[in-house]
C-alpha cells in the first residue's frame, strides 16, 4: 500500500509539473505574440504615414466644394447646411462623399427648391477650383460667414496646382438672430454659404453702401428668396443703434437688417417688412465692401508653407 502510494503522488506531482510547464509556455507564447503585434503596428504607422500623407496631399488638389481638411465641420454642422441647401435647391440626394466633397447626387431628381440656387450650387461644385467650407464658432471677427483670401496650392512633389477659397462659417452666430419666422428662414446658414459661393464662384460683388442697395451679389441671392416666396435683403450694409441694457449699465447694441416681400391683399399689391436683429458685439458686424478683403480676384500673391509640405500663395 505505501508503494502504491507514493507512485500515486509522484504521477500527480508530475502531471503538475506538466501543466504548469504547458500553462508557461502558453502564457510566453501569447507575451511574444503581444510584443510582436505592437512592432509590427509601430513599423506598419511609420510605413503607413507617408501613404497616408501621400493621399492627403492628391485630395488637396481635387476641385470642388469640400468640407475643410485644416477646420472641418463637425457632423452637426453638416447636417444643418445639407439640410438647408437641400431645401433651397431641391436636390435631395446632396451629400458630402468620405473625402468630404459635396456630391449633388441625381440631378435631375427634383423636389422644389429654387433653379437659381440649383444653379449656384452646379457652378461652384464643377468649377475648376476649389472651395474649402470651414468651421470657426465663436469667432470674434467673423460674422454668420465670410470669404477668406484666397490661397494656391502648389505641390513641391508633383508640381500640381490649384486655387483654394475658403468659406469661413461661424455656426454659433445664427443662435443669436431674432425675426419673424419668414426672415429667420430668408437668412439661415444656407443663404449665407449661397452668399459666400457666389462670390467664389461667379465673382459677384457687394454694395460699396447702403445708398447703392443690395450690391449684385445679394441681389443673385434674393433671386432665389424671390423663388422660394421668402422676403428679400433690401440692403447689405446692417444698421447698429444702442440696444438692451445689461447689468452694470452695459449697452448692447442691435444690428439689424430689414427683408420685404410682396403680396397680395383683398386685390391690392402690399410691401410687407420684416426686421431681423442680432446681437452685434458677440456676433460682429457685417462688414462693408470697403474694409473686406478682396477675395474674388487677386494678384501678387505672397509664398508661405503650408502643413503638408505644400508651397501656398495667398492673396495680400
Amino acid at each position: 500500500m505505501t508503494i502504491h502510494a507514493s507512485t500515486s503522488f509522484r504521477f500527480h506531482f508530475l502531471e503538475w509539473k506538466l501543466q504548469r510547464s504547458t500553462a508557461f509556455t502558453r502564457h510566453r507564447a501569447f507575451v511574444q505574440t503581444y510584443f510582436l503585434v505592437i512592432i509590427v503596428g509601430v513599423m506598419c504607422d511609420q510605413m503607413c504615414q507617408p501613404a497616408l500623407a501621400a493621399i492627403k496631399d492628391s485630395l488637396r488638389y481635387q476641385s470642388g466644394v469640400r468640407n475643410s481638411i485644416e477646420h472641418a465641420l463637425n457632423p452637426k454642422q453638416i447636417e444643418k447646411l445639407l439640410k438647408s441647401l437641400r431645401e433651397k435647391t431641391g436636390f435631395p440626394e446632396m451629400r458630402f462623399d468620405e473625402m468630404g466633397f459635396l456630391r449633388l447626387g441625381d440631378r435631375s431628381l427634383l423636389t422644389g427648391g429654387s433653379a437659381t440656387a440649383r444653379e449656384l450650387l452646379i457652378a461652384a461644385v464643377d468649377r475648376a477650383s476649389a472651395i474649402d467650407l470651414e468651421s470657426h464658432d465663436l469667432s470674434s471677427r467673423i460674422a454668420f460667414a465670410q470669404l477668406a483670401k484666397p490661397l494656391v496650392f502648389i505641390s513641391l512633389a508633383t508640381g500640381a496646382q490649384i486655387n483654394v477659397y475658403p468659406i469661413e462659417i461661424d455656426f454659433s452666430d445664427f443662435s443669436h438672430l431674432r425675426g419673424d419666422k419668414a426672415v429667420l428662414a430668408a437668412f439661415d446658414v444656407g443663404f449665407v454659404v449661397l452668399h459666400e459661393l457666389a462670390h467664389a464662384a461667379l465673382g459677384l460683388h457687394d454694395s460699396l453702401n447702403e445708398a447703392t442697395g443690395p450690391g449684385e451679389c445679394e441681389e443673385y441671392i434674393n433671386r432665389i428668396r424671390r423663388e422660394l416666396d421668402l422676403p428679400e435683403r433690401q440692403s447689405y450694409v446692417a444698421q447698429t443703434r444702442p440696444g438692451r441694457i445689461l447689468g452694470l449699465g452695459i449697452h448692447l447694441s442691435q444690428a439689424e437688417l430689414i427683408f420685404a416681400r410682396t403680396v397680395e391683399q383683398e386685390g391690392r399689391t402690399k410691401k410687407q417688412l420684416f426686421n431681423l436683429m442680432w446681437d452685434a458685439e458677440p456676433v460682429g458686424i457685417i462688414r462693408t465692401a470697403e474694409s473686406k478683403i478682396s477675395t474674388v480676384a487677386s494678384t501678387n500673391p505672397r509664398i508661405r508653407k503650408s502643413a503638408t509640405g505644400a508651397s501656398v500663395a495667398s492673396a495680400p
